[in-house]
């Protein structure tokens, strides 16, 4: 059993096919967050979230159950049509707790659904996965959308401890060499503050470039490349910088 913990290399690159469309998304974040009085980690967490890796590790736990040839029975797997709804409150062979519940409208890669086409929903409630002290819990959804270009998602992710919400949207075009661009978004300390998202991801073979803005009260910019997360809190000497 896979708990993933995940990092900022975004699963957008995988989407095999990119269409354009309009812009869309929105969030009811607010710009409450100050980056100045937050921990380099819960920092990183942020940038982390706005890059979508809870995002992506959240669609990949759920998929995970989507294999025809795991005969472990937790969690319980229903399928109606094309909706999937996976349920916890188990314990799997390998000592993993699998708690809370998901539902999977038209999921495109689960052996159990003959994807024809089309949007994918993932509704994810209270979705936990515990083992050995570790745990890391879900709560929201993830839309994929215009044959894979789109992604929305509003999720709650509690993990080390440390509650973040990311409200975001992505959307890409150009399946060559997509840019991917972060728009009416936001990522949000549970029970401390929030900051507005946007940006861009542009990738070119397997090279990834990216560019975040998260503004709060005050504003954190981001670069990332060649796997080195550099930021900067705007006004004040406080920064993460790349070497190489």
């Amino acid at each position: 059993m896979r708990i993933l913990t995940g990092s900022l290399a975004l699963g957008l690159a995988f989407a095999p096919w990119l269409a354009a469309c309009g812009a869309g998304g929105s969030t009811d974040i607010d710009a409450t967050l100050v980056f100045a009085d937050r921990s380099d980690s819960e920092i990183a967490r942020l940038i982390s979230a706005a890059g979508g890796a809870d995002m992506f590790q959240a669609q990949s736990q759920v998929d995970q159950f989507g294999d025809t040839f795991d005969a472990e029975p937790c969690p319980a797997i229903a399928i109606d049509g094309n909706t999937a709804t996976v349920t916890g409150g188990c314990t799997r062979t390998d000592g993993t707790q699998i708690l809370g519940s998901a539902v999977i409208v038209n999921p495109a890669s689960w052996d159990q659904i003959d994807w024809s086409g089309g949007d994918s929903r993932y509704e994810l409630h209270q979705l936990g996965f515990v083992s050995s002290g570790f745990s890391q819990t879900y709560d929201g959804f993830i839309e994929r959308r215009d044959t894979f270009s789109t992604w929305d998602a509003d999720l709650t992710v509690d993990s080390f401890g440390v509650v973040v919400r990311s409200d975001i949207y992505y959307h890409c075009t150009n399946p060559q060499s997509p840019s991917c661009k972060l728009s009416n978004s936001g990522v949000e300390l549970v029970g401390v503050g929030g900051a507005q998202a946007s940006g861009t991801v542009e990738i070119e073979g397997q090279s990834q470039v990216s560019d975040f803005t998260l503004v709060g009260v005050d504003r954190l910019t981001v670069h990332i490349a060649g796997g080195c997360v550099g930021w900067q809190i705007a006004g004040t000497d406080r920064r993460s910088a790349c070497t190489n």
